[in-house]
């Protein structure tokens, strides 16, 4: 730019030619500005990059921490329910039922490990979808600061051509140029100018490389948590393969209990509040908060019910007054809907129906078993308001169970 400034100005006067060539250095001067302008950008995106991924790392660490603990309440839930199927005895309870709470004592303790292994298997899920948007987000870093890498060199490269031409413009101004002393300075200026740029960009791309192989070791570590969480998952469903099998000693364990103490056994009773009006199955049952847990049977799902767990043939029972109606299907095998006025409920898993037609609350309408995919006997019950999506049963079962 100046050699160009200086050559086109060969036949004018010397005046004309000291503005040239101080136009040169003006307008190398201003180039310099925003190469400086831009290295700044650089410089202030790389740090924020840095605060970003000290953020990505407190919530890899805070994930690992939580699967630690996820881990250790998985392991004492297992140890508690097969400690009472293997024993028969439940802490605070004695061998022989004296109670109803005694008596289903058993199917409590391994029911809620269940659903403490339903819920460690939705937060498990919860942290995957997480990590996995973290790695998202690492990637689309990574090809940002790359686009950064590629802009910064360059930027290099016209800073080092302007020093370049800055350089010999300088070496070639006759003595005219060179008695004017200010002149002479401004030129060694610009030069040391561009001299720091390029020192301040050697600065910024070596930052940026220290980025990415953060951003590198980062991606690392997530595919890492992502494996482990992965391992999570599938501890989960062996917890809950071994905790079904629980369930079925459990049972045959009440089972028994039940035969020792056969009066603790009353009759239905009738519930004159509420949505439900009698049980949907008969003592000893136990369930608890199941709803909207993981299930991976037929594919993945949330749980449209409330798994109520009993000894086989157990009654099942209308909960209100409608019709009973087959509702087969592979997944649910033999089951029955019962619709009334609130709506109607589907329970699934029956090893037989009862009664069909018009029913009365407390009618025997099947009895529990565990046809079609089921992994042990027990009832899987639901209830739609008006006919409607399924909502959460948990409440209005506690009101009559």
């Amino acid at each position: 730019m100046l050699a160009g400034g200086v050559r086109g100005s060969a036949l004018v006067g010397p005046d004309v030619r000291l503005v040239a060539i101080r136009g040169a250095l003006l307008r190398v001067d201003a180039r310099l500005d925003l190469t400086a302008a831009a290295v700044t950008d650089l410089e202030v995106r790389a740090e924020a990059l840095g605060v970003r991924l000290g953020a990505l790392r407190d919530a890899v660490a805070q994930t690992e921490r939580r699967l630690r603990a996820f881990e250790v309440v998985r392991e004492r839930r297992r140890e508690v329910a097969a400690e009472v199927v293997e024993t028969g005895r439940v802490p605070g309870h004695p061998a022989v039922p004296e109670t109803l709470a005694d008596l289903r004592a058993p199917l409590v303790v391994v029911g809620k490990a269940m659903r403490a292994n339903d819920r460690l298997g939705i937060a498990i899920l919860a942290e995957r979808a997480a990590t996995e948007r973290r790695m998202v987000e690492v990637r689309g870093l990574l090809a940002g600061l790359r686009e950064e890498v590629v802009a910064l060199a360059a930027q290099e490269r016209r800073v080092r051509a302007e020093l370049a031409e800055a350089t010999a413009s300088a070496a070639t101004l006759g003595a005219e140029a060179l008695a004017d002393g200010e002149l002479a300075r401004d030129a060694d200026v610009l030069i040391a100018r561009a001299r720091e740029q390029l020192a301040r960009i050697d600065r910024a791309r070596e930052e940026l490389r220290t980025r990415e192989r953060e951003l590198l070791q980062e991606a690392s570590d997530l595919r890492g948590v992502l494996d482990r969480l992965r391992d999570g998952l599938r501890g989960v469903r062996r917890a809950n393969r071994a905790l079904t099998e629980e369930m079925a000693v459990a049972e045959l364990l009440v089972a028994a209990r039940l035969g020792q103490a056969p009066d603790l056994v009353g009759e239905v009773e009738i519930a004159l509040d509420g949505v439900l009006r009698v049980c949907p199955v008969d003592q000893p049952m136990a369930y608890a908060e199941s709803w909207h847990a993981p299930r991976w049977s037929g594919g993945f799902h949330l749980h449209q019910g409330i798994d109520i767990f009993a000894p086989p043939g157990t009654p099942v029972r209308a909960p209100f007054d409608g019709v009973a109606v087959v509702a087969d299907n592979p997944l649910g095998g033999i089951a029955v809907k019962v619709i009334g006025d609130a709506g109607y409920v589907y329970g699934a898993h029956l090893s037989e129906r009862g009664a069909l037609g018009e029913v009365r609350a407390g009618d025997v309408i099947g009895y529990v078993g565990s046809t079609g995919n089921a992994s042990g006997p027990h009832l899987h019950f639901e209830y739609h308001p008006l006919g409607g999506e399924a909502v959460n049963p948990f409440p209005f079962l506690n009101a009559v169970c």
